[in-house]
């Protein structure tokens, strides 16, 4: 990268150049003459070109790339001129006298040509050859005959006429021949343009090398005329071309806005300019002055004309050449490019195919179910908006059907979701193909469907339009060579009548859909007021129940659980209660439901389970170790894969003893996976805890699940013992069930013990333990603990 010289050095040297000249021209207008004078002259003339050489050198240690050598031979010259003047200052003030003509000066002045024509050739090599370049050599070569035949015929001749000496005739000869070929690198970055350097770059060297040109020419004349002597007004002028050129190179390293282009000649544009027109000009000059000059010697401007005409003839011809190449480049580019644009116009046409394609493709999938391709739910509610429309138009109904496949996450948890993901399909073929072709089918996300039914007239009509659906399905779909039973719960809302939005209808079809499932498998319902009432109560009793978990509105009651033997409290069972902030208690059979649906049964159930051992490790501690607690699990607790963690941390920072720890579980944890639910009492066996099956006979009983559980304790449902006194198949079933959890080594707990009676059968029957309001019904903890201190009554210890 190139370093920067501040502006500040250029303006100093600027200066410097104004006062060296103004100095110098003083210097020989009123220095007077005499010794002192010359050796004033002598040192400024040595000065001059010592400051270039080293601002020069300076410039070349600065610079990068390439054009730095252009400036280190530029400094070489300058240390070449500054040594003929030190010949000249030495000899001044050593011997005061002239130095000898020819003599040393002189080969060291031609050591400063030699140098600047290296550098333009350098320079002028730099780029890369082209055709251009080549008419551009021919065009300076016309140029440089010229200049020659007319320097020879009014320079040299004269001076080779009058040479006593070969030395002489080859020093004479030697400065105008220089000073072509300066001339000669001069108009070359005239002509090479901003090719070579930038603007001003450029500007600074071509007047250092006119102004030598200049001051060497009029050198010549005065030298050929016997008019020349020390102290001339033109000796100021080598010093200023110098120092123009060293001027030059700080530009160089200052100028950053002109980008130098990277080919020698710039292509034509067609414009005739005056780089076309120079060489024909210098032509015509020269037999112009022929025609006039019809005296003297005339070869040199004979051969010089000559020369230039062979070398544009020369030129013509390779003009025409490369043109003819060029033409035959043209028209096989031509062919190649109308070839490349037939190509790029078929890869346009099937890139904009491909293109409409995408669009269309990206249009269907913003409008449909990527898995099924029905409609998805934008699609769904612009069509139902336009069946609305149409239905208040033409006075008819329209109806919404909400469809939740029955168990669907069975399928999943035991095939898979791939093959969930299956039977979703053929379940919507099936459907789609049981429909009217007017109707709307629509996926709204997992297993949920709905349907608009229209140009309905009364809602008897939807009926058959549903028994047709369930018919449909009450043949087994196969997927995958496996056959499955599937079953629809089915809300349906019905425009006008339920609603007159896409909204409400939606929203009403849906809860219609939860009380059908309420109700039952495989059945469908209709929407009612009732159903927006209770929808609406749930609702409310939803956000209240986020509520009560946030400012800690639930309380724990326990209800002994007594040894039938010995009529001893050997344990409670956890229950929880909900009194809202004003007061009102809320039934757990109608928030416990609701926290199971919401999965606000997780954060419910974790605080019961850490309370309740908290609270029954403050009984232990006061004495009561024997006690053990009951804690009942929701089956989505249960299914819970940080459920041993959360045991292990309760247990852990209330300091209560596992063994003393029951956790009742429901039957049909083993409904979706008995394998995982057998795995999983095993682990919780494993931390110390006992495991009790609650409610045994109300829900999915089987004998086999019985066997392969690892539990400790089984409950009786109530419903079993509460009749047991009057009706023998009640007495016969718990005697069966007691006798079957003591031949697999468990204890047996009846609950909803109300009678004497009651206890006294299950005490024959040899039940192990008894719960229920016989002994006491649940109680806060305080009462509890007062119940620990005093007993039971006696009366109840039958």
């Amino acid at each position: 990268m190139k370093k920067i010289i501040p502006s500040k050095t250029k303006k100093l040297f600027s200066g410097f150049i104004l006062l060296h000249i103004s100095v110098y021209y003083g210097w020989i207008i009123f220095g007077g003459t005499g010794s002192s004078q010359l050796l004033a002259l002598h040192l400024l003339s040595w000065i001059a070109p010592l400051a270039a050489a080293i601002t020069l050198l300076t410039v070349y240690l600065k610079s990068a790339g390439r054009d730095r050598y252009f400036w280190l031979l530029a400094s070489l010259g300058c240390f070449s001129y500054t040594i003929a003047e030190s010949f000249w200052l030495y000899s001044h003030i050593a011997t005061t006298s002239e130095v000898a003509y020819p003599g040393w000066p002189d080969l060291f002045y031609f050591l400063q040509m030699f140098f600047y024509i290296a550098a333009f050739a350098y320079q002028i090599l730099q780029k890369k050859e082209s055709a251009y370049q080549i008419k551009f050599l021919f065009d300076m070569g016309v140029l440089v005959s010229v200049s020659t035949a007319l320097s020879w015929h009014f320079l040299i001749y004269p001076l080779v006429a009058g040479s006593s000496t070969p030395l002489l005739f080859a020093v004479s000869i030697g400065y105008p021949v220089g000073d072509l070929l300066l001339l000669f690198g001069a108009i070359s970055l005239y002509h090479g343009s901003l090719h070579f350097f930038p603007r001003r770059v450029l500007a600074f060297i071509v007047a250092g090398l006119i102004v030598q040109v200049i001051a060497d020419n009029v050198h010549l004349y005065s030298t050929i005329a016997g008019s020349y002597s020390y102290g001339n007004l033109y000796d100021p002028l080598w010093s200023f071309g110098l120092l123009l050129m060293a001027l030059a190179g700080l530009q160089s390293l200052e100028s950053s806005e002109e980008p130098v282009l990277q080919t020698a000649i710039a292509l034509p544009d067609g414009k005739i300019t005056l780089r076309l027109l120079l060489p024909y000009f210098s032509m015509i000059l020269l037999f112009v002055v022929m025609i006039f000059e019809q005296q003297g010697e005339m070869n040199g401007l004979i051969a010089g004309a000559g020369a230039s005409v062979l070398l544009l003839i020369t030129r013509q011809i390779f003009t025409l050449r490369n043109n003819q190449k060029l033409l035959y480049q043209y028209h096989s580019l031509t062919s190649v490019l109308e070839h490349k644009i037939e190509q790029r116009t078929e890869e346009i046409t099937s890139k904009n195919q491909q293109l409409e394609k995408a669009v269309q493709q990206m249009k269907h999938m913003a409008y449909h179910d990527v898995l099924s391709g029905l409609p998805n739910r934008r699609l769904f509610l612009e069509k139902l908006e336009t069946s609305i429309s149409a239905a208040a138009q033409s006075s008819k109904k329209v109806a919404v059907v909400f469809i939740d496949l029955d168990r669907f996450k069975n399928v999943n948890d035991t095939f898979g979701h791939e093959f969930g993901d299956l039977l979703l399909r053929r379940f919507s073929q099936k459907i789609s193909e049981n429909l009217r072709s007017n109707d709307v089918i629509s996926r709204q996300g997992g297993d949920e469907f709905t349907l608009i039914l229209n140009d309905i007239q009364t809602e008897n009509d939807i009926i058959p339009m549903i028994h047709r659906l369930q018919s449909a399905l009450s043949k087994p779909l196969t997927v995958n060579e496996q056959e499955l039973h599937i079953s629809m719960s089915i809300g349906i809302a019905v425009f006008p009548k339920d609603g007159d939005t896409t909204e409400e209808l939606l929203k009403h079809a849906d809860s219609a859909m939860y009380h059908a499932k309420e109700k039952g498998k495989n059945s469908y319902q209709f929407f009612t007021d009732e159903m927006a009432f209770t929808s609406s109560r749930k609702i409310a009793l939803e956000n209240d129940l986020r509520r009560a978990i946030t400012y800690d509105e639930f309380i724990l009651h326990y209800q002994p659980q007594v040894e039938t033997s010995t009529g001893e409290i050997i344990g409670m069972e956890a229950l929880i209660r909900w009194q809202k902030a004003g007061g009102d208690v809320i039934s757990p059979g109608e928030f416990i439901p609701l926290a199971e649906e919401t999965r606000l049964i997780l954060p419910m159930g974790e605080w019961v389970l850490y309370t309740a051992c908290r609270q029954a490790k403050e009984w232990h501690d006061a004495g009561f170790s024997q006690l053990k607690l009951a804690v009942n699990l929701s089956p989505l607790q249960f299914a819970q894969d940080d459920l041993l963690y959360t045991i292990e941390q309760a247990l852990e920072q209330t300091g209560f003893p596992a063994s003393s720890l029951e956790l009742e579980i429901t039957e049909s944890v083993a409904v979706d996976d008995a394998e995982k639910a057998i795995f999983r009492m095993q682990a919780l066996r494993q931390l110390g805890v006992q495991i009790a099956i609650d409610d045994f006979g109300t829900g999915y009983s089987s004998l086999s699940y019985l066997k392969r559980f690892p539990l400790n304790n089984l409950k009786i449902a109530q419903p079993f013992v509460q009749d047991m006194a009057t009706n023998l198949d009640d007495k016969a079933l718990v005697e069966a069930m007691i006798f079957i959890a003591h031949s697999l080594d468990m204890s047996v707990i009846a609950e909803g013990v109300e009678t004497e009676e009651q206890l006294a059968l299950l005490k024959e029957l040899e039940c192990d333990e008894i719960q229920g309001y016989f002994y006491s019904k649940p109680l806060t903890a305080e009462k509890f603990t007062a119940l620990l201190a005093q007993g039971l009554p006696s009366e109840k210890i039958v």
